[in-house]
């Protein structure tokens, strides 16, 4: 049994001065020419300028026109539910005031309704590969914002109004 445990130990003792052995190869360190930085001339990528589809800027004046006339409704519903809203004021939470100017927000809030699928379909005309030239991008960038600052404004009013009543 001893000898077993003599024999073991030999051999791993024979295995490891195996290891210590060195070896002459190339380092992997990376070499002095390969650390320097490479100044290559950096082309500006360029698109052709394309126009705008006639297609795309009837689409597109379809839904702007359909925002614009949300807002127009929306207007409409905010005057009223201002007007609730101030004759909430000071009442307390379950009053008749109170809920009447509550229902009139929430009918403010469906109103925006419109603007919103406005938006949407102008966001999905982005997604049609027919629109990705660079003039049809730039129509639905500018319409996407102009309907976007349409959205921001009722978004504001409503939460005013929510804010008032608490």
């Amino acid at each position: 049994m001893r000898s077993i445990h003599a024999l073991l130990i030999s051999a791993a003792a024979l295995a490891l001065s195996a290891c210590g052995a060195q070896v002459k190869a190339p380092s992997l360190m990376p070499r002095a020419v390969e650390k320097q930085p490479i100044d290559m001339p950096v082309a500006e990528a360029t698109e052709v300028q394309t126009p705008v589809s006639p297609a795309l800027q009837a689409a597109i004046a379809k839904q702007v026109a359909a925002a614009q006339a949300g807002d127009t409704e929306f207007s409409a519903h905010h005057t009223a539910a201002e007007q609730a809203v101030a004759k909430a004021a000071g009442k307390p939470q379950g009053s008749e005031e109170w809920v009447q100017a509550q229902e009139s927000v929430t009918a403010l809030e469906s109103a925006r309704a419109a603007v919103h699928d406005a938006a949407g379909a102008i966001e999905a005309l982005r997604d049609d590969p027919a629109n990705g030239t660079s003039g049809n991008r730039e129509a639905i960038d500018a319409a996407s914002k102009q309907v976007g600052a349409i959205e921001d404004k009722e978004a504001a009013a409503v939460a005013v109004l929510t804010g008032k009543l608490g």
